[in-house]
């Protein structure tokens, strides 16, 4: 299932921020990679990106 969040901030791909709410601070653990667009033509970059660990619990029991 793809799901259309806007796009992530500068802090949250650099680890920064919690990818899944983008708050900076507290705990934050790794939550996988998000992958960007680039020019026409060339591979999207990845990113390692972090969460804080109750978002994580929240989308999972979304689910």
């Amino acid at each position: 299932m793809t799901t259309h969040q806007p796009e992530p901030s500068r802090a949250q791909l650099q680890a920064k921020a919690c990818i899944r709410c983008g708050r900076e601070g507290g705990e934050l653990v790794p939550a996988g990679h998000v992958y960007t667009s680039t020019s026409e033509g060339q591979a999207p970059l990845g990113w390692a990106v972090v969460a804080h660990p109750k978002c994580i619990t929240i989308e999972e029991t979304a689910c």
